[in-house]
């Protein structure tokens, strides 16, 4: 299938469904947003709906920590003291290890206090590590994410020592990021200098769509159409469109709110990760919605193994986004 044909195609339909809905409630709704934002906004973009999610994952493959407003730094979305993807667990061998290795990850559930991210777990005692440490270069090891090696501080030994006991590893350490330190771009194709990372897989920010999940679920047959969730996928920013399903797909540029302004970097190609049950923090058997995803979301063009869901996302300069902010959208231009 050829994907720019296919959006192309799909652009007509949602113009003429875009138009249709007019009348609804939602876009009236959305509409009267758009008169206090309208001077903000160029006539290129077209209003495509609000945010209803912020979400940011201090640790990577642990649990998300929610809020109604986010920092968007270049290198990934702030809540509450805390980066995105500003730890990482890793292995003796320097290895990084995320829920594709070990599933449990999922059961770690992390809150802010202040300064401190604390780190909770069944049949653990909480424990803390300061989000802002002390640099000390005696801590400093080398490790691996993905290609890319690279170096963050120890967290400490009473912090290994706890993942390793919940974990049932041995080994096992909690890197953070530490500025001078740490260092890492962004290197997909369509990236700019602007886009750096942490310790997130590609991109600095992931957005899904309310529409498109609720899609992939009429698909899933049961249990899965009622367990699968938008925490399988872990997007930093969701959105609950005024278009149809996959509407992202032909999105561009994205202006949030009055000030909030993105670039689309490339569709989000999906893996194993999402088949964890962020409730059970086992691998699903049924290998859903991976599964499903794959029957209808591949585009070899893109990548010939793994299915998209959601968008990657970079910023062009760094600002806030709320709960509730509209969602203005450029569409790409196919020759």
């Amino acid at each position: 299938m050829d994907f720019s044909k296919l959006l192309e195609h799909k652009g007509v339909i949602l113009a003429v469904v875009g138009g249709a809905a007019i009348a609804t409630v939602g876009v009236l709704y959305m509409s009267r947003r758009r008169k206090q934002h309208i001077h903000d906004i160029d006539d290129q973009y077209e209003l495509v709906g609000e945010v209803t999610g912020l979400y940011c994952y201090p640790v990577k493959s642990m649990q998300a920590i929610e809020h109604e407003v986010g920092f968007c730094s270049f290198a990934g979305i702030r809540m509450m003291n805390a980066r995105d993807r500003q730890f990482v667990v890793v292995r003796s061998n320097g290895d990084f290890v995320t829920q594709r290795q070990i599933s449990k990850l999922a059961g770690i559930k992390v809150t802010m206090e202040g300064r401190e991210l604390k780190m909770q777990a069944d049949g653990m005692p909480d424990i803390k590590v300061p989000v802002n440490p002390a640099k000390n270069l005696n801590a400093v090891v080398g490790f691996r994410v993905w290609k890319d090696t690279m170096a963050g501080q120890d967290c400490g030994q009473e912090v290994g020592e706890w993942l390793n006991q919940y974990l049932g590893e041995q080994g096992l350490r909690m890197i953070i990021m530490m500025p001078g330190i740490t260092d890492r771009s962004c290197q997909l194709p369509t990236s700019t200098g602007k886009d750096k990372l942490i310790f997130q897989d590609d991109a600095p920010y992931l957005l899904t769509t309310e529409q498109s999940l609720a899609d992939l679920k009429q698909r899933l047959d049961a249990p899965a159409n009622e367990e699968v969730t938008m925490k399988n996928f872990r997007p930093n920013i969701v959105v609950k469109t005024t278009k149809e399903a996959w509407d992202e797909d032909n999105w561009s540029h994205l202006i949030i709110g009055k000030n909030m302004r993105m670039r689309v970097i490339f569709p989000m190609a999906r893996c194993l990760l999402t088949t964890v049950d962020p409730e059970t923090f086992e691998r699903r058997k049924d290998g859903e919605p991976l599964k499903t995803l794959k029957s209808f979301r591949i585009f070899p063009e893109l990548d010939k193994t793994n299915p998209m869901f959601g968008i990657n996302l970079g910023v062009e300069f760094e600002n806030s986004v709320r709960i509730g902010d509209p969602v203005y959208a450029r569409r790409k231009k196919f020759a």
